[in-house]
C-alpha cells in the first residue's frame, strides 16, 4: 500500500461539524459484504465504506444517534470466511448521513463512523493486509 498524506472534510446532514481527516494511507473501498461492529455490546454494526491500514469508515442505522465508541471493533465478511477480530480503535467522528429510506421510520437514523485503528498485533496486521488485498473494489474516489 502506498503512504500518502491526504486530508478532506465529510459533510455531515444538519450542519454538524466534523473536523478535517487527516490521512496516512490510502483508502480503499471494501466489497458489498464487509461489515464492522463495536466491541462488547455489538450496538454498531454497519456496512464497511472504506478502509486503510490506519482506519476505516462504516454506515450503520440507529434509534439512538450517535455515541463516540472507542475500544475494539471486529471486521467480518459475510460468506468468505473472515473474520478480524478485537481490532484497538477509536471514533474520529459519527454524524448523520440522513433518515433510513428503506424502513420508512421517522426514527431511525443513518450514521456515517469514521475510527482510526489503534496499535495492531503481528496476526491483526497480516489479516488486515488480507482483507485490503482479498476484499476491497479499487481506491476510494476522494484519495
Amino acid at each position: 500500500m502506498n503512504i500518502s498524506n491526504s486530508s478532506r472534510q465529510f459533510v455531515c446532514e444538519k450542519g454538524e461539524q466534523v473536523e478535517t481527516e487527516n490521512r496516512k494511507f490510502r483508502r480503499f473501498v471494501a466489497q458489498d459484504m464487509a461489515f464492522a461492529v463495536f466491541r462488547p455490546h455489538f450496538t454498531k454494526l454497519g456496512k464497511i465504506k472504506d478502509i486503510s491500514k490506519g482506519g476505516m469508515a462504516f454506515e450503520y442505522v440507529t434509534f439512538e444517534g450517535a455515541k463516540k465508541d472507542s475500544g475494539e471493533i471486529d471486521l467480518f465478511v459475510s460468506g468468505a470466511r473472515f473474520h478480524l477480530s478485537r481490532i484497538p480503535a477509536m471514533t474520529v467522528y459519527d454524524c448523520s448521513v440522513g433518515k433510513n429510506h428503506y424502513t420508512f421510520n421517522p426514527f431511525v437514523e443513518r450514521r456515517r463512523c469514521a475510527v482510526q485503528f489503534g496499535e495492531l498485533t503481528q496476526e491483526q496486521a497480516t489479516q488486515l493486509r488480507h482483507f485490503l488485498e482479498a476484499h476491497t473494489t479499487g481506491l476510494a474516489a476522494y484519495q
